[in-house]
């Protein structure tokens, strides 16, 4: 069962901003849970606090969001205007004050020497927090329009991957859609799901071994009414995640993140993070450690 009882939306105002305030909505109103609606003001103060700036409404500075949060309950809804030297620092101190359970927020997908320089908000925060993190970008849909589509879950066959696929069981339903399991073989590392030892065995031989486990791991979600197809390539994990999801149309991403930093995470890159730049959908990001939504994830087949 999925527990979700505080969701936070920073906004900045963006068209982003305004795609990811849907979903909130419609996770905050089918959890009834409260939305805490956040804009963060960067000012340079002490880092270790949140320091709320009262106003009567977000909409005084912040537009993009529906005045008195749309259809959600007053009684469900939060919204501040908070100061951090940093906006993704301010969205993290809020996680960790507020005990958050779900980060839902826009990201506007930078690529180049902008996205090098100055960051991406999103991307940090996927990074650091310590609760899942679901990022919207400017092509994603509205939630109503994405009955019947397709969850994609990309799975590595690293030990994290019950947690991933806990969360993805939940999901589903939540938004009426039906689940495709991927797995790229990666000839750079190779699990012993494959049961390869020694030289590695021919790529078709690989892509047999590793859908066979996919079925396996794939009837606990199965016994759960979720309709399941899997697929395997071989490739480089991010493009082909990316290529599936443009492929299948894919209405929804749930991915594993290792939080990964310093040089680890700039030598390899985080597939994660390639993901959910580019993708054409929302993308959640289950962490494998702190927060978990799903009660009793770390069992097999769970």
């Amino acid at each position: 069962m999925l527990r979700v009882d505080r969701i936070l939306f920073p906004t900045d105002g963006s068209e982003c901003a305004g795609q990811a305030h849907r979903h909130a909505q419609h996770l905050a109103a089918h959890f009834d849970a409260a939305l805490h609606v956040i804009s963060v003001e960067e000012h340079d103060v002490d880092p270790d606090e949140v320091i709320e700036v009262e106003e009567a409404s977000l909409q005084a500075r912040v537009h993009g969001v529906e005045p008195g949060g749309g259809a959600l309950p007053a009684a469900r809804l939060r919204e501040r205007a908070v100061t951090h030297p940093t906006a993704a620092g301010g969205i993290l101190n809020y996680v960790v004050q507020y005990d958050v359970d779900l980060v839902v927020m826009g990201t506007h997908g930078r690529r180049g020497l902008r996205r090098l320089v100055l960051g991406s908000v999103a991307e940090e925060a996927v990074r650091k927090a310590p609760c899942p993190v679901l990022t919207v970008g400017r092509g994603a849909v509205a939630p109503q329009d994405m009955e019947g589509g397709t969850l994609l879950v990309p799975v590595d066959f690293s030990e994290h991957r019950f947690r991933l696929m806990a969360h993805a069981r939940e999901i589903a339903p939540v938004y009426g859609m039906d689940l495709t399991l991927l797995h790229v073989v990666d000839a750079t590392g190779l699990p012993n799901a494959y049961g390869a030892h020694g030289s590695p065995p021919d790529p078709g031989v690989l892509s047999d071994r590793a859908e066979e486990v996919l079925d396996v791991e794939a009837e606990s979600l199965r016994t759960k009414g979720i309709e399941v197809t899997l697929d395997v390539r071989g490739g480089h994990p991010a493009a082909e995640v990316l290529d599936v999801a443009e492929e299948r149309g894919a209405a929804f991403i749930a991915i594993a993140t290792h939080g990964r930093t310093g040089l680890e995470r700039m030598l390899m890159g985080s597939v994660a993070e390639k993901v959910l730049r580019r993708a054409p959908c929302p993308v959640c990001a289950v962490k494998s450690f702190g927060r978990s939504l799903v009660d009793g994830h770390d069992s097999a087949g769970a």
